[in-house]
This record gives structure tokens, sequence and C-alpha cells, in this order.
């Protein structure tokens, strides 16, 4: 007897549900595609808990026959394609055919659909064992399609769903995505009959991202708009000084389909090279539109990756386009490494005469009244213009400052040291002094992380942030941190979004997950309100921190694990120059 057996229908289409459908905002991303394939104007998505009990998605599009929509669910049953030479030119975003089939085979369906010269409607429904029974339906613009009880068939997906917030949470991004591509379509997103998105139909990319992410956020980006023959790219790119903790805000599009793609990726984080800190990551929506012929989206199951024909063309493009719309600023330096003592930042020139220079490194090596010995005999006042020497420190660069200590020098990284004075403070609650703003902050956010940081308000108060629900995708802070009264705070709430959802997704659970997620709130806290490199602090301020940093648990490191501090001891400078 054979031990290889060709497997059921039900069967294999519950294996190609789990290649297409992994969450419920799978069904709705396949279920929004189908409603623009169809030319629909208005998408609405209706939700119950999160997508597990229901999920309906209803448009305006041109309907199907009553034909067409019992044929629909069969397997590899398409109108995108009909022939191999379609593969390579694909200008939708369904061609396979396989989407309703696998929702099929593991949910409840209804479909109900007519054409617009109908007088009637068409109703589908496909229960338990994919039993399908169709039925006449009033007459309606366009299709619905509802989906109850996902994976009711196969528990043992169901129980790997997460959450009802982080599922919702999958859907509202998927939600959002659709919506930034296609702006001449409106979008409406209801949880629960409460609405979430509503984006009515925009005159351009530009106005629904403001719909979705606020006017003030669009200030922070810069507009990307290039265009060469068969390829051309648009959109914004975040500037330097709008930076997050994740990647988080990075959207690729590629004709209007979102895509994960490393050439483009890599072409962006080229252009900002040198602008931004290691540990931080630049914001860009950008829509490249390419000729078909030119693009393989048939590589992915979920369709979430396409493999370009020409790579190097699409990066040098890419990597132009945002370099053209950063214009950075080249500023003049000097030698690398060059000294620049407070003295002269306070007085408030550029740099350092020679007489300065030597009065600079004088104060720093505790040298004001000390010749130094050289060969032999011989002993010489390297310094005869002797100015006042009170500074106990002095800047190398912008992002070090140089300690003299009895034992030798003590070179520090002002932000990384700030960010492990400030990361344990969070973690421990000491040392915080909490304040109530006198006038309320109101704050919007875009949807997604407006239904995170609702639904964690517990966990955001223990970092002493006091948020409250004001609707309509909006929060009041009544209250905040000494240190972050001067922060972005809306940067600051998306940056703990962030860091929340990156948790959802781990797939740890339990006190370890409450625990590392508290840390990683705290290390994004940290870094976002961290001295950077052209806040200068005083003597005085930087005594406070040097001294806050001694008194930390693990004073050498950052909370991402760099160094604070680097030590030269006058031993190590001996055997440096030799002279040991």
């Amino acid at each position: 007897m054979p031990e290889i057996s060709i497997l059921s229908e039900s069967l294999a289409n519950k294996i190609a549900a789990g290649e297409v459908i992994e969450r419920p905002a799978s069904v709705v991303r396949e279920l929004i595609d189908n409603s623009i394939d169809a030319g629909a104007k208005l998408i609405t998505v209706e939700v119950l808990h999160g997508g597990k009990k229901l999920m309906r998605v209803s448009d305006d599009g041109v309907g199907m026959s009553r034909e067409d929509a019992t044929l629909c669910f069969e397997r590899h049953a398409t109108s995108k394609i009909s022939s191999e030479d379609d593969l390579f030119n694909i200008n939708t975003l369904g061609f396979r055919g396989e989407a309703l089939a696998a929702i099929a085979s593991i949910s409840k369906v209804s479909l109900t659909t007519s054409t617009s010269d109908s007088d009637r409607g068409t109703r589908v429904d496909i229960g338990v064992g994919r039993k399908k029974q169709t039925t006449d339906a009033p007459p309606l613009q366009g299709t619905s399609v509802e989906i109850r009880d996902i994976f009711y068939n196969t528990p043992a997906r169901r129980k790997f769903l997460k959450t009802i917030s982080t599922e919702l949470s999958h859907i509202i991004a998927t939600v959002t995505q659709k919506a930034l591509a296609y702006p001449e379509i409106s979008f409406h997103l209801k949880h629960n009959k409460t609405g979430i998105i509503n984006a009515p139909a925009a005159r351009d990319i530009r106005e629904r991202f403001i719909q979705l992410y606020s006017e003030d956020m669009i200030n922070e980006f810069f507009e990307v708009n290039r265009q060469m023959p068969g390829l051309s790219i648009h959109g914004f790119s975040s500037s330097p000084d709008f930076t997050r903790a994740a990647r988080g805000y990075q959207f690729i599009f590629i004709n209007r389909r979102p895509v994960k793609n490393p050439t483009v990726s890599h072409a962006v984080y080229s252009a900002y090279d040198n602008l931004i800190p290691k540990d931080r990551y630049p914001a860009y929506f950008l829509f490249l539109d390419i000729d078909p012929h030119k693009v393989d989206v048939n590589v992915h199951p979920a369709k979430r990756e396409v493999r370009f024909e020409s790579q190097d063309e699409i990066h040098n493009m890419v990597a132009i386009a945002v370099k053209q719309g950063l214009h950075p600023q080249q500023e003049q330096s000097g030698t690398a490494g060059q000294i620049t003592s407070m003295r002269a930042e306070h007085t408030g020139k550029a740099g350092l005469s020679a007489g300065g220079v030597r009065e600079t490194l004088e104060s720093a090596l505790g040298y004001e009244n000390r010749s130094f010995p050289v060969s032999g005999d011989l002993q010489a006042d390297f310094f005869t213009d002797r100015g006042p020497a009170i500074h106990r420190y002095f800047y190398i660069g912008e992002a070090f400052v140089a300690q003299v200590t009895n034992d030798g020098l003590v070179i520090i990284d002002r932000h990384a040291a700030h960010e492990r004075v400030l990361y344990e403070r969070l973690l421990k609650k000491t040392g915080l002094e909490i304040e109530n703003l006198f006038l309320p902050l109101r704050v919007e956010l875009p949807a997604k992380e407006f239904n995170v940081l609702t639904n964690h308000k517990d966990l955001v108060n223990e970092f002493g942030l006091d948020i409250d629900d004001f609707g309509a995708n909006n929060v009041v802070v009544r209250a905040l941190p000494r240190e972050f009264h001067k922060a972005d705070i809306k940067g600051l709430l998306l940056d703990i979004a962030s860091g929340i959802l990156d948790e959802q997704t781990s797939g740890i659970k339990g006190r370890s997950e409450k625990q590392k997620l508290v840390q990683n709130i705290a290390a994004r806290l940290a870094c976002h309100k961290s001295v950077r490199g052209r806040e200068h602090l005083n003597d005085e301020e930087l005594s406070r921190l040097i001294a806050d940093l001694d008194k930390a648990e693990v004073p050498d490191r950052c909370p991402h694990g760099r160094p604070t501090r680097v030590s030269l001891s006058l031993a190590d400078l001996r055997k440096m120059f030799k002279r040991k």
C-alpha cells in the first residue's frame, strides 16, 4: 500500500489558509484588496472583539453576478489573470484566487452582492463543513462579506490568537496602510460599533496623512519626489530631529502594495548616515511606482515581499531621492577630535586661539602651576599665557566630555550616561518628581497607538504619565515627571505605544513579559529625554550627572548596552606614549 496519498480538498484548503490567513487582520486585508480591485470608492470595515467574533467588509464597487458570487469561493477562481503572461503584468492587488477559499475553510462566511443593473441581489452562506447555500437578497450597491468565528474548526490555531487589543491593533494597521495607498477612497473602521478610523476621500497623500496622523506630525516630515522612465518615487520621510525608538513608522508601497523590502530600507538608511543616532530610526512613507514587468509580486504567500528586476537601480533612486529631501547642512569642522573649551562656548567664540587651547589643556590636565619633565634635566614651562582655569571638564566634539581624575582621564558619553541615570530612576520609581499640569495637554494620536495606550493606561501611569481617553483618537495628559516637561510628549507617547506593540508580538507571557515590557518602555523614555550632542551642560550640571551615574547599579553601560564612560589611567597614558 503506498505511503503517499492525495490530501482531501478540505485539508488542502486549511493548509493554504495557514499561508494566507495568519490572523483576523489577514482576512481584513484580503477583503479590502477585493473591494479596491472592484473599483470601490467607499470601504467600511466593522469588527467585534478584535475580529475574533465578527468581521464585515462592505464596499460600493461593481458587485458580482450570481454565477460569480457562487464560483468565487472555489480555490484558484479569479477574474484578475487568465494566462501565464499575466503573472508578469499584475495591476491588481489580488490575482491568485486563493483568499476567499482559504477564508471559507476556517470560518463561517456570508456574502451579499449585486451588480448595478440587477433588480435582485445574491446571498451566499458557507457554514460548517463548507456547506454552501445561495439565496436571493435585496439589491445593493457593491458587496458585503461577513466573517464569523475565525478558526472555529482549527482550535490549535485559534489558541494562538493574541488579546483583543493586539488583534485590533493589527486590523487598525492594515486599514491604515490601505488608506495611505488609496487616498481617493473613503475608509471607515468600527470596533464594537465605535468609530476608530474615519478617513473620507482625500485630494492627495498629504491630506490622507493628516487624516490618519494629524497635521502636527506632517510638519516633522519632508517630501520625497523623484522620477525617471519606468520608475518614480514620492512620499514623506522624517527630519533628522524626528526619529523613533523602533521601526514602526516605516512604510514602503510598491505600486500601492504595502511590502517589506530590504533594498529600499537600506537605501533610506544610507541617506541618513551620520545624521541620526545609531539607536534611533527614521520614519518614512514611500510610494514607488514601477513598470509591472520589472517587479515580481508573486514571491510571498501573503504578498508582503517583492523582487525587483534591477535592485541597484531601485537602491540608487531611493537613496538619491531621500538625500535630496534631507538637504543636510554641511558643517565646517576642523581636525577630528578638536577640543572645544566650555569657556569658548560661554563667550560665543567659534574656536580657540592658541592661548585658549593652552588654557584648556592646562586646566583639564591640572598643570596650571606645574612644570613638565622632558628628557634629561630639561624642564619647560609650556604655558606662559596664564588665564583663569576654573573648569573641571572639557568637551571633545559634541558628544563627549572629559573629566580629570587623580588617576588620569575619564571620557564620558553624556547621552549614554544620562540615559542610564533616567532609566534606573524610571525602573525604581525613585528620584522622579511628578507634577500636575496647570493646563492639561491634549494629544492627537494615530488610531493604532491611541487604542494601545488607552488599553494600557495603568502601565503608562506607572511611569508618572497620567493620561485619559479624550475621544476621537485624542488623549489628555494631566501629569508627567518634571524631567519630561520640555519633551516632545506626542513622540514620547508614540514610543511607549511602539514598545507595547513590540512586546505584544514577542510571544512572551506572564511575569517575564511584564518585566521586559517595563524595561523596554523605561529605556525608550530615557533615550527620548536624554541630553543630545548640541545641548551643552555647565560644570554644575555635569558634576550632578556624573555623581548620579556613580550611584547607578550599572554605571558603565546605557540601557542599550553602549559604554557610558571610558577611563584612561596615568599608566595607560604612559604606555600609549611609550614612557613605560
